[in-house]
């Protein structure tokens, strides 16, 4: 008898548990139906620019590669990677905005819509503190970049503040977004 209601108890858990999930999965489903709120055109324009220069340059070293072998440029590489890392931190900002950051909230599904909404306060809350973090300490990297002089290996030598400068650009930009997030909260 007690392994029956053992038995019982596990099936209701596994249906409570598959309901969730896919409770869980048509939720994702309708929010990705609906249209995805523009961003700021600027930040559009910067983001698929930098992404854009990243691929062109990438292009441009592989068919000179396989057709102009004497034409390669050796900081080719090294601006790709410029590019996509502050094309990457500048769009922080638009991915907090419209909750499209990676997160885990499998179990906060599963909790009540008041401990629901705290835990999106507190997210919210912790995510600023973690911006703020970012480019407090961003900056402190990308400064002793600059005070050190330090440079690139490749034959442009290219100024390092530049490339560590994108973590407290992101960290601006993702922290402006959780302020709207919580002023949004606050008004309702």
């Amino acid at each position: 008898m007690q392994q029956e209601n053992t038995a019982h108890d596990n099936g209701q858990n596994s249906s409570k548990i598959h309901e969730i999930l896919r409770k869980k999965a048509q939720d994702d489903l309708d929010a990705e139906s609906h249209e995805i709120p523009a961003s700021n055109p600027l930040e559009t324009v910067c983001v698929g620019g930098l992404a854009f220069l990243a691929l062109a340059l990438c292009s441009y070293n592989v068919i000179a590669r396989h057709f102009f072998p004497a034409y390669i440029l050796d900081f080719i590489e090294e601006f790709q990677v410029y590019f996509v890392v502050w094309a990457v931190f500048l769009s922080l900002g638009t991915l907090t905005l419209t909750d499209r950051h990676v997160k885990s909230d499998f179990f906060v599904a599963m909790f009540p819509e008041g401990m629901k909404r705290a835990v999106a306060w507190l997210a919210d809350i912790l995510g600023l503190i973690f911006s703020i973090g970012m480019v407090y300490y961003g900056f402190e990297v990308a400064y002793q970049a600059y005070d050190f002089g330090d440079v690139s290996t490749t034959m442009m030598r290219t100024p390092l503040w530049i490339y560590f400068a994108a973590l407290p650009a992101g960290g601006a930009v993702m922290g402006l977004a959780y302020v709207i997030r919580i002023k949004r909260k606050l008004v309702g």
